[in-house]
């Protein structure tokens, strides 16, 4: 199912959001995106992302290594019916993402300060999710370590990298039992953690 264009409301939910990551910046280091790139970049991208995905109606999703959002708030806007856990262990990060979150009116958003090792051993958050997105927060292979504990059996990582490190990824997965690892477009990683039996 392709994601389709944002509507005027999410479009101007997603323009205010850039705004805000844009102003953040100059105190915290959240992008190296500029303004006048940040539509194609960002929300380019996890369109691609989402169309990749095809997200299930109610699931749960973590970004891990939230940052500045991305993709994790523009998923939350184009995606309302999915729950969201943006993960980010930067304390100041973390209070840019609940201030853009109040600032959006996003009730599908929650954000957890902490790291995902943590969060992943937490019996809270262990296996507790469907899908985690990440826009290159880690080394791929890292990423997936990450994100593992994160997933129920059956859920998976769904990942913006460069085209290299999605080959190399896949390449290196591709003899681990209970997992399955492809590169559905261009710039985009999938790791799926297999459901036994």
């Amino acid at each position: 199912m392709s994601q389709g264009p944002p509507s005027t409301r999410q479009r101007a939910l997603i323009e205010r959001h850039l705004d805000e990551l844009d102003r953040w910046t100059r105190r915290l280091n959240l992008t190296a995106v500029p303004r006048d790139r940040a539509w194609d970049r960002h929300v380019g991208e996890t369109v691609a992302l989402l169309d990749a995905a095809d997200l299930a109606e109610g699931c749960r999703c973590a970004d891990l290594g939230s940052g500045g959002g991305i993709p994790g708030v523009v998923v939350a806007v184009l995606r309302p019916d999915v729950s969201i856990t943006l993960v980010e262990s930067d304390r100041r990060k973390a209070g840019f993402l609940v201030h853009v979150c109040g600032l959006l009116d996003l009730a599908n958003v929650s954000v957890a300060a902490r790291r995902a090792e943590e969060l992943g051993a937490d019996p809270v958050h262990h296996e507790a999710y469907d899908v985690a997105v990440s826009r290159a927060a880690a080394p791929p292979p890292l990423l997936w370590r990450l994100s593992a504990p994160l997933l129920r059996p059956g859920g998976t990582l769904w990942a913006l990298v460069s085209d290299a490190d999605a080959r190399s990824t896949v390449a290196a997965l591709d003899r681990v039992t209970g997992v399955k690892a492809w590169s559905p477009a261009v710039g985009i990683l999938a790791v799926r953690r297999e459901a036994p039996g």
